[in-house]
């Protein structure tokens, strides 16, 4: 570890330095340098000084991606203030609990999200000043542009260190609000690194991030992962399917993290004759064998599996060796000689090879905790392990197999969704007396979210029907959160535990009934 920058500021530094003059930035008609980029990130963090901003301040970011995201990041880090993303999809509820229980002080958005921070406003009682990217004087608004006015390269920053707290990051767990997952600077500068070993990456590769940067997988992953190697970045607000490899061929990109979702959306893309002759050498998504292999073979790409949480940021990484990878495992812890993965059974011992057990990791970069959640921290972290709540198992050399999750949360895309959270929003209807929420297979987002419903007497399907509901969960829940589909039940299964009854309703599930609604053919999902 040795030679290796902590932090983030050390990083860029150490970049900018080697490699002033490289690129490192395009997005849209934006072309920036190492040393180009330095000095924006500098000009971000006087500013921020200049505001008031202290050392341990929270700094909230409601954005889709772009350049200043990434400015402010680097710019928190090299002050020491503490950045909390925030995913864009929230609902206006979701994105006030974010703010009020990350205690953030000031906040970065656009003009898109300027209406939803004037409903908020009074939701986070410690923040003092708002900012957006375009001139908007609603929600006493700063400009980007006024915020920047005199701002300079030259002044001395505070001093970080390894160990300081760099983000909260809000992850989706089992319990009604999300949790605040803290990680260091030292978690963003060395797992980045290590990633970007473990896939051979260097100067001359190009990483397409068109994930969202509120995610780590984007921002760590991706984003500074190839920054610690020296490449370049090509930055876009979202993933297209119809421009994904338009895109890739005109910049020369050649690699990606493309997650689960991504690759079965561009397999169902119409057949072409170039669909192999593009830049793409290396992308990471976890596929069942079949899947990856077709992958591989139609767009002439090699495809790596891999295994990552919020928790903790150093990945396994699947290998690039046709010889000897394996294919449905994620791969191999990376930094292996101070990442370790174990699989536990229920008593806390170790399960022998290929059998199914929960999936323990101990790094140094795993969290420091949930913030200002000490249950679910000693629940997390113990005896110097985190424990994930996912299942897998490790075969005899050692590589790893997810599973399942033991928790009760449903993977739509590349979303983690607390069934919880949302069987917590729809009983709070006073038409609807119980719900039990569960994951039903998708052929592309892996999973969607079905609601079972019980209304109270004398409810019907005519006096609540399912536009009405969905409309109620949009108010309280994100988007890509509310159910797909909605089955009115007389009852519920009556079984000796939630994960016996939501057990028997997958199976019911594969049989649709009558009274099972769909949000998309009705017009109001996506």
């Amino acid at each position: 570890m040795s030679g290796l920058p902590g932090t983030l500021p050390e990083l860029l530094r150490e970049q900018a330095g080697k490699s002033p003059k490289s690129l490192l930035l395009l997005c849209n008609d934006l072309r920036l340098t190492y040393g180009e980029f330095e000095g924006e990130v500098r000009r971000v963090a006087h500013a921020f000084l200049r505001l008031g901003v202290k050392r341990g301040d929270k700094v909230a970011l409601l954005l889709d991606n772009c350049p200043e995201f990434l400015f402010t990041v680097f710019a928190a880090a090299e002050i020491g203030a503490v950045f909390v993303p925030i995913n864009t999809a929230s609902s206006a509820e979701e994105t006030g609990y974010v703010l009020g229980h990350s205690e953030s002080s000031y906040l970065l958005t656009s003009q898109a999200f300027v209406p939803l921070v004037e409903r908020i406003r009074e939701s986070g009682p410690h923040l003092r000043r708002v900012i957006s990217l375009q001139m908007d004087h609603r929600a006493e608004c700063l400009s980007w542009d006024e915020f920047l006015r005199g701002a300079s390269t030259d002044f001395t920053p505070n001093a970080v260190q390894p160990d300081d707290i760099a983000s909260i990051t809000y992850t989706s767990g089992t319990t009604d609000h999300p949790k605040g997952v803290m990680l260091t600077q030292y978690a963003y500068s060395f797992a980045p690194q290590k990633r970007a070993e473990a896939l051979g990456w260097n100067e001359t590769d190009r990483a397409f991030v068109m994930l969202p940067l509120f995610h780590v997988n984007a921002l760590c992953h991706m984003a500074i992962a190839m920054m610690s190697v020296g490449g370049s970045i090509l930055l876009t607000e979202k993933f297209s399917a119809s421009h994904f490899w338009d895109q890739v061929r005109e910049h020369n990109v050649t690699t990606s993290s493309l997650m689960r979702t991504i690759p079965n959306i561009l397999l169902n893309l119409p057949e072409r004759p170039d669909d192999a002759r593009n830049s793409l050498r290396l992308a990471v998504a976890l596929l069942p064998p079949e899947a990856h292999l077709r992958f591989e073979e139609r767009f002439g790409v090699t495809v790596v599996g891999s295994y990552s949480l919020t928790e903790d940021l150093l990945s396994v990484i699947g290998l690039q060796d046709k010889t000897r990878r394996k294919l449905g495992s994620c791969g191999l812890p990376v930094a292996a000689e101070v990442h370790q993965v174990r699989i536990l059974d229920e008593r806390g011992a170790d399960c022998a090879p290929g059998q199914l057990g929960e999936i323990a990791k101990q790094s140094p970069t795993v969290m420091k905790g949930y913030y200002k959640n000490s249950a679910a921290t000693s629940e997390a972290l113990r005896d110097g392990w985190l424990y994930t709540g996912d299942l897998g198992y490790l075969d005899d050399d050692g590589f790893l197999y997810f599973i399942d999750r033991k928790k009760d949360v449903i993977k739509r895309g590349d979303e983690n969704i607390s069934a919880e959270e949302v069987e917590r929003v729809l009983n709070s209807h006073p038409l609807i007396a119980e719900s039990a929420v569960i994951g039903v297979p998708d052929p592309i987002r892996q999973e969607e979210v079905k609601a079972c419903i019980v209304l109270k007497p004398p409810a019907t399907l005519e006096t609540l029907p399912p536009e009405e509901i969905w409309a109620f969960c949009s108010q309280h829940l994100a988007a890509f959160k509310i159910p797909r589909y909605l089955e009115y039940r007389d009852s519920l299964p009556k079984t000796p535990s939630s994960k016996v009854q939501k057990g028997v309703l997958r199976g019911e599930a594969r049989e649709q009934g009558p009274h099972v609604f769909d949000s998309v053919q009705a017009g109001k999902g996506k």
